[in-house]
């Protein structure tokens, strides 16, 4: 396997390494056929291989939401793959190099995988956890609601009706332009004065727990009637939140030295895009001055 092949397969790994797909080597807890193709099944674990092909953002999404999608593809590439074979383009000469690519690949990602995996364990994870947490700076967090409506007018209409008793959470299920957090009663939890627009930020986190703002907040998006629920320190996520990205961004790092110590033992050669010698610093003659 070239060196070449295992840090494209590593820097791959870097930008997806986590939890799920270091545990594609265990068998799947049984795996019905979702499909067949003239007689050739189709698995459910094929479809979560494709899955965990995707990257990791697909593989934070619902699987039944891409299954149709990858479903189809599958049987797609089943259709197509047996017009191939038919027609013998296994003993292709650009397939065989192709499978020979595809192969170096897979072996360096099982070998990659299989050596970092063990090492990935809970107590190093709770170690970082630990580590983090030990770094964290609380800040300063309200959690208010809001009702948005597109002109002023409406927003003193809405003020008015608060004052004079109105449910403000009902108010913004009935009157928020904001949908999101309108089905929630304008809440919008908890957040950091760097999280919104200015404007709305300066009033929330000068009002006080309870405090309803007077006047109508302008912003890019329309006029804002603020109620301030309660104001806190931030603290670190739970263990729980976080355990996959630590592990991920563990798995990062060993990859990283898995790398560099399989470098610093084999002769590795670099050349220019165009097959040149790189100019370096040990290759300039004694006499060139360096800039």
């Amino acid at each position: 396997m070239s060196n070449r092949i295992l840090l494209t397969t590593a820097a791959l790994l870097l930008s997806s390494f986590s939890l799920p797909v270091l545990a594609a080597d265990a068998a799947p807890a049984g795996d019905p056929v979702v499909a067949r193709v003239n007689g050739e099944a189709i698995h459910r674990s094929d479809i979560m291989h494709e899955l965990q092909m995707m990257g990791p953002q697909a593989q934070q999404m619902p699987p039944q939401m891409l299954y149709p999608q990858l479903l189809q593809k599958l049987i797609a590439t089943k259709l197509v793959s047996a017009q191939g074979y038919a027609e013998k383009l296994q003993n292709d000469k650009v397939v065989k190099d192709q499978m020979k690519d595809a192969e170096a690949q897979i072996v360096a990602e099982v070998y990659v995988r299989r050596a970092i995996q063990p090492k990935i364990t809970d107590a190093k994870i709770q170690q970082r956890y630990n580590e983090l947490a030990a770094k964290f700076k609380p800040q300063d967090e309200v959690r208010a609601r809001h009702i948005l409506v597109p002109t002023e007018d409406e927003a003193n209409a809405i003020i008015k009706q608060l004052k004079d008793g109105a449910d403000f959470a009902k108010l913004a299920e009935e009157k928020s332009k904001d949908t999101g957090s309108a089905k929630n009663g304008g809440d919008l939890g908890y957040f950091l004065h760097d999280a919104m627009v200015k404007p709305f930020a300066d009033a929330a986190f000068a009002m006080k727990p309870g405090e309803v703002s007077d006047k109508p907040v302008k912003t890019e998006f329309g006029y804002h009637i603020i109620k301030v629920e309660d104001k806190r320190k931030s603290s670190p996520p739970p263990m729980a939140e976080v355990k996959d990205q630590i592990a991920n961004q563990l798995g990062q790092e060993m990859t990283n030295d898995l790398v560099k110590g399989l470098e610093a033992k084999a002769k590795v050669e670099r050349f220019n895009i165009d097959g040149t010698p790189l100019k370096t610093a040990a290759s300039k003659p004694a006499d060139t001055p360096t800039p």
